[in-house]
């Protein structure tokens, strides 16, 4: 198609965006690739309210299903962003109508995505979905087309900004989580309402949701994941693995073992030598490994709108030159129900801070317990620097790889001795 005639519910920070530079740069899209984005329709909540572009250029629809159902449009671009509700019943109308969709929606594509890329695939369409997944990094299109015949081993990296920013913001100016978490709130990182999502994990769990069905074939199915938040970080572990060469990052990783989903998205200890390491602020990368490449990575801007406008162009200007659309790599019938890889069985290196009574003795029988249990220690930091006068004193402890289930009997036995006053820290640490 050379033409795009173009709807658009949901005029927050990305519709807004997309709105600007279709209307910045409408001659040049035209000029450059031979297509013109004509944006017929827009929907929102609030009509009232004041934007940076003038929306009676465009008919209003009160109702964004009315748009989806109109045949004026080729193309639905959806940036509600609810889970279901409201944003499933129009990419679900728009399909059912013969209109192609793009939207930024992780959370619907993960929860909800199956039958709904299957209403696409009946309808021959496109539901692109670049925008879902780490912003403005190209990394749909990425797997899908540039390594889609490279057979993928294993997925990682960091998927949400606001943590990382937090966790950045943390190690570099020695400020606690709560501090920095309201920072994040008054600078439009996040809100009450999102942060539940960004802080808990689960942002950044339905975007590796999508990715392990990109990577693996894999249904969508966002039970798979195993998923810890950063609310638990203390500023003293953000220090403690500083001494020790380390950086505390909230790591996203998906890969298959014998024939099960393994899903995790923690906190991670990553080294200050690995490429992920140096990925501060609200930025993401994603690195992946795959039988031909060892590590492929890319790293940009996940978040804003400008960002993930620009991911949604590339949606919109890929359905103007297709006329098959390959919506998830794999034909949708041949997508897998993996079994879920268990967390108990997990193989790590890990870090522990052990907080106890200081007196003799204590080190001597932490340590015994860990050989009683046969687990290999790596590193021992007891009294560091600048903190003799803390009561309880921390013990701080690295292992060799260790299944999580024996790591977890060693915890629980350790926990139990009288000298040991708090629940002990457990971080694993990024293995590549």
């Amino acid at each position: 198609m050379d033409k795009l005639n173009i709807g658009i519910a949901g005029l927050g920070n990305v519709g807004s965006a997309l709105i600007e530079t279709i209307e910045e740069n409408k001659i040049y899209f035209l000029d450059k690739a031979g297509v013109e984005f004509n944006i017929v329709g827009i929907s929102a909540k609030t009509k009232n309210k004041k934007r940076n572009f003038n929306i009676s250029n465009y008919n209003w629809y009160d109702d964004p299903i009315e748009m989806s159902k109109n045949d004026d449009f080729n193309v639905i671009v959806e940036l509600i962003g609810e889970e279901r509700g409201i944003s499933y019943e129009i990419i679900q109308t728009a399909l059912k109508n013969n209109k192609h969709v793009v939207t930024g929606n992780k959370a619907l594509i993960a929860n909800h995505g199956k039958e709904l890329f299957k209403l696409a695939s009946f309808h021959s369409l496109a539901l692109s979905y670049e925008a879902a997944v780490a912003g403005g990094i190209p990394i749909i299109k990425t797997i899908k087309n540039s390594i889609k015949l490279d057979k993928i081993k294993k997925i990682s990296g960091i998927l949400n900004g606001t943590t990382n920013y937090i966790l950045t913001k943390m190690q570099q100016d020695n400020m606690t989580f709560d501090d920095v978490l309201k920072i994040a709130k008054d600078k439009g990182f996040t809100s009450d309402q999102e942060s539940k999502l960004d802080i808990g994990g689960y942002d950044a769990a339905h975007k590796l949701t999508i990715l392990s069905t990109l990577c693996f074939g894999s249904n969508l199915t966002f039970t798979n994941n195993h998923v810890e938040g950063i609310s638990n970080i203390k500023i003293e572990d953000i220090n403690f693995v500083k001494k020790l060469g380390y950086k505390i990052k909230l790591i996203s990783e998906s890969c298959l073992i014998g024939n099960k989903i393994s899903n995790f998205t923690s906190p991670k200890l990553v080294s200050i030598d690995n490429p992920l390491a140096s990925v501060d602020n609200a930025l993401n990368a994603i690195n992946i490994e795959t039988h031909h490449l060892e590590n492929l990575f890319l790293e940009g801007e996940g978040a804003g709108g400008k960002p993930t406008a620009s991911s949604v162009l590339s949606d919109l200007y890929d359905i103007s030159q297709n006329e098959k659309f390959d919506n998830l790599g794999f034909k949708i019938d041949n997508l897998q129900n993996f079994e879920k890889y268990s967390a108990e069985n997990a193989i790590n290196s890990y870090y522990l801070r052990i907080m106890t009574v200081d007196k003799p003795g204590v080190l001597s029988s932490i340590t015994n317990n860990f050989s009683d249990f046969e687990i290999s220690v790596k590193n021992i930091l007891q009294l560091p620097e600048n903190y003799e006068s803390i009561k309880p004193i921390p013990i701080i402890i690295t292992t060799h790889n260790v299944q999580k289930e024996k790591l977890s009997n060693v915890i629980n036995k350790i926990e139990s001795l009288e000298f040991v006053k708090e629940k002990i820290t457990v971080l694993p640490i990024h293995d590549n």
